[in-house]
């Protein structure tokens, strides 16, 4: 999800992006960005965050980076992973590690 238009979503797909095996999400309102505290109010844009949520609607996960700071899709995957297990995870776990 951002702030930028479905216009932009598409550029994105059409552009650098390519297929993706989910969909994208327009806040053009920047309601969900300020209800989860990532709106630059001022600038109308959201700070880049992640929000994992579960089935119950738990936020387990969330981490937020500034604009200049670019993210690591693949920690993003392990964590998710770990959070999937249901069991205690060890620092620098990877799927298929023993869990504590």
């Amino acid at each position: 999800m951002s702030t930028d238009s479905e216009h932009s979503h598409k550029a994105w797909i059409n552009g650098s992006l390519g297929k993706l095996n989910f969909p994208l999400a327009s806040d053009k309102t920047r309601k969900a960005s300020e209800d989860y505290g990532v709106l630059i109010e001022e600038e109308g844009i959201a700070i880049r965050g992640l929000f994992i949520i579960d089935p119950e609607g738990v936020i387990r996960y969330s981490v937020t980076h500034d604009l200049n700071v670019g993210r690591n899709v693949e920690e993003s995957i392990r964590v998710l992973k770990a959070l999937q297990t249901g069991g205690l995870c060890p620092i620098n776990w990877n799927e298929g590690d023993d869990l504590l």
